[in-house]
């Protein structure tokens, strides 16, 4: 049976939300600004910052995390990835996400790929809520940054299903 993981809660501050959603709702405004140029309102720029308000908003609520029987499920915006519990090794970890090298950044929906320090991994893929306070599970050579709400319980699930997991 499938278990959803509930995610660590968004460390952003109310400071870069309202930015986040200052940005999207400019771009709606600017699209009734006068131009002579072109009468009327400007449809590409209305629909430009109504497509980044529900990116924005969505992104969040679609990352998710779900153990099945023989693999962990990591859900995105676009797509999913499957971690089997084989050869699976996961620990606590100490360490923070950096650059951002490839993926989103958005505040409560970091995924892709990112520098990690201080840590033996110096690059991580991540799929979290926050940058710091996970989980790092390798599989297959690559290293896979997460945040659920109860790093140990989450540990202790992924060892009772096959991974190997160190403090």
């Amino acid at each position: 049976m499938p278990q959803a993981v509930p995610l660590a809660p968004p460390d952003a501050s109310p400071a870069l939300r309202l930015v986040m959603l200052g940005v999207p709702l400019l771009l709606m405004g600017l699209a009734f600004v006068p131009d002579p140029d072109w009468p009327g309102i400007h449809w590409d720029l209305l629909a430009l910052g109504a497509l980044l308000a529900a990116l924005f908003g969505l992104a969040p609520r679609r990352l998710a995390y779900t153990l099945t029987p023989d693999a962990l499920v990591i859900r995105r915006v676009l797509g999913r990835t499957t971690l089997p519990y084989a050869g699976m090794r996961a620990r606590r970890s100490a360490g923070r996400l950096g650059v951002r090298t490839f993926g989103t950044g958005l505040p409560g929906y970091l995924t892709g790929r990112f520098t990690f320090g201080p840590d033996p991994r110096s690059q991580v893929r991540a799929a979290a809520t926050r940058g710091e306070g996970g989980v790092v599970v390798e599989v297959g050579g690559a290293a896979h940054f997460l945040t659920p709400a109860d790093p140990a319980a989450f540990l202790s699930a992924l060892e009772a299903r096959g991974a190997a997991v160190s403090p």
